[in-house]
């Protein structure tokens, strides 16, 4: 049996931010309301997916690969209350700002439009740059028992396209024995089945199941990877529209609710007022990097 298959079917989990400026307080909610607990984030502390791993200021001191990493806020405290309420399958979630997204952002300041070749060569920089803190984080999981999931977030990945998107992903996915990808974009069937994610996160809403779709999410799960399904909306509303979605989106790949996780869908512009708790959404995660 596989590390997945320790969680129930249609296990929730979380995107990756929430709307909470207090760290406790998300970590206690992280840990507490979900099948499957997840590192927060907290885009109205920490600012966007870019700020969180790189400062307010990405550009500020231009790139090195001895640049200091932002500590997530919330990590101290989630880690702290893990140890009060670990989870009985011992299976947390990391969520990774993705290095081509990171990369982009650095990038976009400079004269022109930026060279694919020299973003991807940073990239790769960056990639070996969060795999290093990464890696210590799942360390720090291991040695309280926990087997980390690592996602990697990239929205990037619609504008900058498909190519050495693998190369530059491996550091990442060697620095846990799970990894995945979140994508709030047009999904690359080919990409993600040929890099074989351990999870692959998308927006139904914004992405539905095609015939091709369908073929790759049910080979990969025939590998023993699980789909996370965003069919919750973010405002808590309109619970049967996300069964709707979800039961379609079963139906027509053919998989089972034992191959599956649950979580929100994607917004734009950030976590709204009166956002939800129950299930958060990563609200700062479809930022266009080029834009």
């Amino acid at each position: 049996m596989g590390a997945l298959d320790r969680l129930p079917a249609c296990a929730t989990t979380g995107v990756g931010s929430l709307p909470f400026t207090d760290p406790a307080e998300a970590a206690a909610h992280a840990v507490a309301a979900y099948d499957l607990p997840f590192c927060p984030q907290l885009p109205r502390v920490e600012g966007d997916m870019i700020a969180e791993w790189l400062g307010a200021d990405p550009r500020r001191c231009g790139w090195s690969p001895e640049r200091d990493h932002e500590w997530r806020r919330a990590w101290r405290a989630w880690i702290e209350r893990l140890a009060l309420e670990p989870p009985e399958h011992g299976l947390v979630k990391l969520q990774v700002t993705g290095p081509l997204t990171l990369a982009c952002a650095l990038e976009r300041e400079r004269d022109g439009p930026p060279s694919r070749r020299t973003t991807l060569m940073l990239a790769l920089e960056v990639a070996r740059w969060l795999a290093a803190t990464t890696a210590s984080q799942v360390r720090t999981l291991a040695e309280r028992g926990l087997t980390a999931l690592v996602v990697v977030d990239e929205p990037a990945l619609a504008a900058f396209g498909t190519d050495g998107a693998e190369e530059v992903w491996d550091p990442l996915r060697a620095s846990s024995p799970l990894w995945g990808l979140h994508l709030c974009c047009a999904v690359p069937w080919e990409l993600i089945e040929r890099a074989e994610p351990s999870v692959i996160s998308f927006d139904l809403g914004l992405e539905p199941v095609t015939t091709r779709a369908a073929d790759v999410l049910s080979r990969l799960a025939a590998r023993g990877a699980r789909i996370a399904w965003g069919c919750v909306p973010v405002d808590g509303n309109g619970e049967t529209a996300a069964g709707d979605l979800l039961t379609g989106a079963l139906r027509r790949s053919g998989l089972e609710g034992e191959q599956s996780l649950v979580t929100a869908r994607a917004v734009r512009d950030g976590c709204p007022p009166g956002a939800s708790e129950r299930l958060p959404v990563n609200s700062v995660g479809c930022v266009d990097p080029f834009a």
